[in-house]
């Protein structure tokens, strides 16, 4: 299912030649036919269902690992064994402008990978309040999922990075990835088309890092300390070098 309006239209417009209208003036046409093609909206945090065939990944693997009435966690396999391996420094920041509307908080949890120098997405909550309570009970959750896909040692300590810790350095590697959510969404999403474009980005990342591990796009780097090296990964979002 392509959601994107521009693909959309350059694909019709192809077809229809000289006679297809300007972009500009179907693009919300095209946007509400897009979005006729998802489930019917979720209105409130109680209507979100238990089970759904949107909560598996592109690889039939469960994506949604918890609900409460305060809070729904989304994390794969592949984003619990990021987490569980990559713990040393764990990135947290929520974002409101990507919240569906019956919403508190859209909030993410992303790893540096230092040999890659890169930062992947390890988990997405949706929260209905800013409860210390629901943030306790999502932590302890995505750490009991991620303890799973640990063959030796359970995960004790994880140095998490929150707001503008270590000179700011958290609140711009988490906003790289949240300024890229808004660019998707213009506007609060429906639920089923941000769990779907979710799930589009989680098998990007999946696929970036099995490239990666199978030596395609490894390069020689130099040995950096941890600090140095989130600097120099911030450095390279600026300027736009690095999407995932």
């Amino acid at each position: 299912m392509d959601i994107k309006p521009k693909h959309i239209f350059n694909a019709v417009s192809q077809e229809m030649g000289l006679i297809c209208p300007e972009y500009s003036t179907i693009r919300s046409q095209i946007i509400r036919n897009i979005n006729k093609q998802f489930p019917p909206n979720i209105k409130g945090f109680d209507d979100i269902p238990i089970e759904s065939e949107y909560y598996k990944t592109k690889r039939n693997e469960n994506f949604m690992i918890f609900k409460n009435t305060d809070l729904i966690i989304f994390q794969s396999p592949f984003q619990a064994y990021l987490f569980s391996n990559y713990h040393k420094n764990i990135f947290a920041d929520g974002t409101f402008y990507t919240a569906p509307k019956f919403s508190y908080q859209l909030f993410i949890t992303r790893t540096y990978v230092g040999e890659f120098n890169m930062l992947y997405t390890t988990s997405i909550s949706i929260l209905k309040n800013k409860k210390q309570s629901t943030y306790e009970t999502l932590f302890k959750e995505i750490k009991k999922n991620a303890n799973k896909f640990r063959s030796n040692t359970l995960i004790t300590t994880i140095n998490f990075h929150c707001d503008f810790e270590q000179e700011h350095l958290t609140n711009n590697a988490s906003e790289s990835y949240n300024s890229y959510l808004n660019n998707i969404f213009p506007n609060k999403p429906l639920f089923y088309k941000l769990i779907y474009i979710l799930k589009e980005e989680e098998n990007l990342s999946y696929n970036d890092y099995q490239r990666r591990t199978k030596g395609n796009w490894k390069k020689k780097q130099k040995i950096f300390s941890a600090t140095d090296e989130i600097k120099i990964l911030i450095e390279n979002y600026k300027n736009k070098r690095y999407y995932n």
